[in-house]
């Protein structure tokens, strides 16, 4: 008794909060004491309900591209715009966004509408307009043109030296034409000396965008027009037109160039295959690495530029390869050039653009540090950053991109250049050629 009235006291003496807290709490333990809880039977269920679920409908977020979904760095973010000087803005601005492919063994005509991010729908018109156009061959050139939107804007099989076969976007789908070689083919020379920039003065020497692009291209890795040519440079070139009934039709396809650069002299013909080589028969491309690391990954997501978002059904490209690889892993440049952004980006992290002649660059995402600064030249297999999580990114992984022409391709894909000379049963006869040719436009530089 003695105890409940001193436990009462001190009670009173409290804060009347402290008093109140200690009733609410008193009670709630008393309640939890007292309560029962009912008793049941347990019964069993013996009906069961099996839902299917097909394996297409799964996507596990491990396979995603590492960058959450919808996030993925826009093409026109100026903070992840590629760097280009005035002779690659006159290229995009006047000539045609042409394209070419030379179909190897293997390839279906849907693969490579898939390297080269293409619609499929404008390959299932070209279809229905002509389906021949699926059965290529090895060997037979592919060309097309894009317009602004990048749809294919025309799209020629050149499927042997006598047929071509043309397709053109119409407004309702696509046009098929077949054309069949009737003229004669003869070599016309073209001349000029360069006084302000070379794009302009291979305009005023009769060269139209196309064939100046073809030369730019073509030398790409030996010689840098944009950078190099000089005031006073001299240059000559062969374009192969063809003529029916006298009159020349067509715009010509560029056999050789002859080029001089102070002391400095340059020359290139095209060989039968398509392809550029100097006088001995050595190719002017040097090669691209498939792979941008020394040791290969898990690709934990692919390229695909038709991703559709798994809820919103919206299309959310992956224009690049990710690879699976731990923090820290060595990124090697994928071929010689010139490092043109090494900076940091809110959705891309640290990254590292690379740009390898005029023709391709890559680009390496979501860095844990980066190893070179814009300016700098780098090497094939240079290691040029360290892998990481950096940016909009759900773990650690390399993000990788091939652009080519400005376009984002399949790294995985996509025939990269390879620094293979004439092959040797071809070699002479190439030689006599290319060295008839090279004496020719020395004299048309000298008359």
């Amino acid at each position: 008794m003695k105890a409940a009235r001193g436990a009462a006291a001190v009670l009173g003496q409290l804060p009347r909060p402290h008093r109140v807290g200690l009733a609410i709490c008193s009670t709630v333990v008393l309640a939890a004491t007292l309560w029962q809880p009912g008793s049941y039977v347990a019964q069993e269920l013996n009906h069961r309900v099996e839902i299917s679920v097909p394996a297409s409908g799964w996507e596990l977020l491990s396979e995603q591209n590492s960058e959450p979904l919808g996030a993925v760095v826009e093409n026109n973010d100026p903070a992840f715009e590629i760097p280009t000087d005035e002779l690659g803005q006159q290229l995009t601005q006047h000539a045609q966004r042409n394209h070419r492919h030379t179909v190897a063994s293997g390839e279906t005509l849907g693969g490579i509408f898939g390297q080269y991010g293409l619609p499929l729908a404008d390959m299932y018109q070209m279809l229905e307009a002509e389906p021949a156009l699926q059965q290529i061959g090895v060997g037979q050139r592919l060309e097309w043109t894009l317009d602004d939107n990048s749809a294919v804007e025309s799209f020629t099989v050149h499927r042997s030296a006598k047929f071509t076969d043309h397709y053109q976007r119409t407004d309702n789908g696509y046009s098929y034409q077949r054309t069949e070689e009737a003229g004669e083919l003869r070599p016309v020379r073209l001349s000029g000396r360069v006084s302000g920039s070379f794009y302009n003065s291979a305009l005023a020497a009769g060269l139209n965008p196309n064939q100046i692009q073809e030369v730019v291209q073509a030398l790409q890795w030996r010689f840098d027009f944009g950078r190099q040519a000089r005031r006073g440079d001299r240059f000559a070139v062969t374009v192969e037109r063809e003529y029916i009934d006298g009159k020349a039709v067509g715009r010509g396809e560029v056999k050789s160039l002859l080029y001089l650069n102070g002391n400095h002299e340059i020359f290139v013909s095209r060989h039968h295959d398509g392809q550029f080589y100097d006088v001995d028969g050595n190719s002017l491309d040097r090669a691209l690495r498939r792979y941008p690391t020394a040791k290969r990954y898990r690709i934990s997501s692919p390229f695909n530029p038709r991703r559709k978002h798994p809820v919103t059904g919206r299309i959310s490209p992956h224009n690049g390869t990710d690879f699976a690889t731990p923090i820290g892993t060595p990124v090697l440049s994928a071929g010689d050039g010139v490092v043109v952004k090494a900076q940091k980006h809110p959705l891309a992290g640290n990254y590292v653009v690379v740009k390898h002649g005029r023709e391709y660059v890559t680009r390496y995402l979501h860095l844990h540090r980066m190893l070179v600064k814009p300016g700098e030249r780098v090497t094939m297999g240079q290691r040029i950053a360290l892998s990481g999580n950096t940016g909009r990114s759900t773990g650690p992984h390399l993000h990788y991109e091939l652009i080519k022409k400005n376009r984002p391709v399949d790294a995985m894909k996509v025939p990269l250049p390879e620094a293979a000379p004439v092959p040797d049963g071809e070699i002479a006869e190439y030689g006599k050629i290319a060295r008839e040719e090279k004496r020719v436009l020395q004299q048309t530089l000298n008359s």
